[in-house]
């Protein structure tokens, strides 16, 4: 956590007036993950003599970066574990700060970014001298936690050298911060030929992309396409099956034995399989979790809708009003349901799993559901709550500490 002016080409990733991370002369730490290439704008500069000049930055509110740290590790329980490694890793002769993890995050919390008055008169700092006399010193820090307006020199080194995405996640569990400017200044160090401009923005991994594997060709159609629609801020770390040949995973008995090879051959990428919220993908499910799966493998089903806890079923029984989670809800009802001429969507009991004890149900007509959303979707004003609540879902699976 540095904020420093020196002489020489800086680049810079602030939040507000407060810098998080700095590099000179060269790219430093690549910070262009939490953007995409439409960030691209021009901000103010701010430079010796009080000259500000306009230049190209990468530039997103805190608020929509949220997502994108979680996505690349930064969780509040993954802030956690890398304040914890952070003081593992001070040397024997030197010692952590005694402030713990809790203490940190909770002065942090409590910061306004905008009250933070940084000095006017710049000098040169020694290492870890600006970290603990002008920044955390600052009354905004010192409110909550006062200990942090008594750091020496040793202790700045310690917060010097703290992940900067800990202290921008920490920073955006206050409202009064979510608006502001997440702000990557990479102008200088490109006009002073220390980097080109297209190697600035080397954007998501691959390392980092998380590939979706769904049961059928449909779901991995509708995932892709409502993503760049609900979710389009994090569209980039998702990548999916290519579909426009034999979709190789058709059934959960094929998405089964897939599963089952990455789990031998111990695969590194990072996987999410989605299964249908029914009797067969439910079966699918707890077969997979018995695997030995890769760290960065995880497998989920389509989260509970309320919308489908009394719905129309024909069987056995004849007509019947139900609850289908966990044994019909297939894709298709985070769609519209609601389709013309008519009135209301219809469950169709198909097949007994002796494995659960149930039905296995299906949507009556759900290709027509899948042809209107696709209709549909191009349509900038309508709003998909089931989908956002679906791909809300998915990113918590994704982001779960020490998954993918």
């Amino acid at each position: 956590m540095e904020m420093t002016r020196q002489m020489g080409s800086l680049i810079t990733l602030s939040l507000g007036s407060l810098e998080i991370d700095w590099g000179k002369n060269s790219i430093g730490r690549d910070h262009s993950a939490l953007f995409v290439p439409g960030d691209r704008k021009e901000v103010d500069h701010y430079y010796a003599d009080e000259v500000v000049e306009g230049r190209p930055a990468l530039v997103r509110t805190l608020r929509s970066t949220i997502d994108r740290l979680e996505l690349l590790g930064y969780t509040l329980a993954d802030c956690r574990q890398l304040y914890g490694d952070a003081e593992s890793s001070v040397s024997e002769r030197d010692e952590a700060p005694a402030i713990s993890f809790d203490e940190f995050a909770r002065a942090i919390r409590c910061v306004n970014v905008t009250a933070v008055r940084l000095p006017e008169h710049e000098y040169d700092y020694d290492l870890g001298e600006f970290a603990a006399k002008a920044i955390l010193a600052d009354p905004e820090f010192v409110k909550t936690h006062k200990s942090l307006g008594t750091l020496n020199r040793q202790d700045g080194i310690f917060y010097e050298n703290l992940d900067p995405y800990l202290v921008l996640r920490l920073l955006a569990e206050n409202e009064a911060n979510l608006s502001l400017d997440v702000v990557w200044r990479f102008a200088d160090v490109v006009e002073g030929g220390w980097v080109d401009e297209e190697d600035v923005h080397a954007g998501v991994s691959e390392a980092e992309r998380i590939l979706i594997v769904t049961e059928g060709s449909t779901d991995g159609a509708i995932l892709k396409r409502s993503l760049s629609v609900v979710m389009p801020h994090v569209e980039d770390f998702f990548t999916f099956v290519d579909m426009s040949d034999n979709y190789p995973f058709t059934g959960t008995g094929n998405l089964f034995r897939f599963c089952q090879g990455l789990a031998r051959i111990k695969i590194q990428n990072r996987i999410l399989v989605v299964l249908d919220n029914d009797t067969a993908g439910r079966d699918a499910f707890d077969r997979i979790k018995e695997l030995d799966l890769p760290r960065r493998m995880r497998v989920t089903v389509l989260p509970i809708l309320e919308d489908c806890r009394h719905v129309r079923t024909l069987g056995p029984s004849g007509s019947q009003v139900e609850d289908i989670n966990g044994k019909a809800v297939s894709i298709e009802w985070f769609l519209n349901t609601e389709l013309p001429g008519r009135n209301t969507p219809v469950v169709r009991w198909t097949s007994f799993s002796a494995n659960r004890d149930a039905y296995q149900g299906e949507l009556v007509d759900k290709d027509a559901y899948t042809k209107q959303f696709f209709e549909q979707i191009a349509q900038p004003s309508r709003a998909w709550p089931k989908l956002e609540r679906l791909w809300r879902h998915l990113l918590r699976e994704c982001t779960e500490p020490h998954s993918l």
